[in-house]
């Protein structure tokens, strides 16, 4: 699911489908967005970026086939949004020559071996997530 906007993003009901703790970030994510590029912008073709959260790892081959590579070397960073149900993984690429940043939202219990090993854990230890 490919959320540009916060429009886009409250259009949608998450609620009760992602953590609230995963919402919050995807919001901060996309006002950051907004108010940076416009809240106008049509994310497929005009700078910024936008959130891509993946529920299932169809959502992620999707992902990997149409949007960036799992182990694209735009990859930034990965870090941990933890919650009170499952902990999630906020992977940011940088791609199209800086120009479009894309945030991959996913639950840890899809994302492949190497991203947990690459993850931020923000001061907390690995073997209290996993």
């Amino acid at each position: 699911m490919k959320i540009g906007t916060v429009a886009e993003l409250e259009a949608l009901d998450l609620e009760g489908k992602i953590p609230e703790e995963v919402c919050q970030e995807i919001l901060s994510v996309v006002t950051y967005l907004d108010d940076t590029f416009g809240a106008d912008r049509e994310a497929d073709y005009d700078d910024g970026g936008y959130v891509f959260i993946a529920e299932s790892k169809e959502d992620l081959d999707y992902f990997a086939q149409n949007c960036v590579e799992l182990d694209s070397p735009t990859l930034e960073y990965i870090e941990l949004v933890p919650s009170n149900k499952e902990p999630y993984l906020n992977v940011f690429f940088l791609v199209n020559e800086y120009e479009v940043g894309i945030s991959l939202f996913l639950p840890v219990s899809i994302a492949p071996e190497w991203y947990i090993d690459k993850t931020m854990f923000q001061g907390v230890g690995k073997e209290e997530v996993f």
